[in-house]
């Protein structure tokens, strides 16, 4: 005697009103975390998409040099081969990852905390 067992699911339908509202609250409360002008995350396409490396060595391939990741402030180290593009991503980027001043965490560690 061979018994076939269902194994079919019925779906249950939601009513329309209830899944534009479902839509609607997942839809808000990305927007509200993440600006679209202002993005949370930002791919880094050098160093493995590594922000620490990005935002402390720079792009030296690209001909500058940061100065201060915490302002985004860097330097031309040779004009010929500069390419702003890097260089304009260092100076979005990575003032968002540091902080200035006290109050906040900060991947940038202060040399005056550091342990005997």
């Amino acid at each position: 005697m061979n018994q076939r067992i269902s194994t079919r699911v019925i779906p249950r339908k939601l009513p329309m009103a209830a899944a534009a509202f479902a839509l609607l609250l997942v839809a808000g409360s990305a927007s509200a975390n993440c600006a679209s002008e202002d993005p949370c995350y930002e791919y880094i396409p050098y160093y493995n998409n590594d922000p620490f490396t990005f935002c402390t060595q720079g792009v030296p391939w690209h001909c500058w040099a940061p100065i201060s990741p915490q302002l985004g402030t860097y330097t031309v180290t040779n004009q010929y081969c500069f390419n702003p593009v890097s260089a304009q991503q260092y100076a979005r980027v990575c003032p968002k990852g540091f902080t200035v001043g006290g109050g906040g965490t900060s991947i940038a560690r202060d040399p005056a905390d550091a342990s005997p």
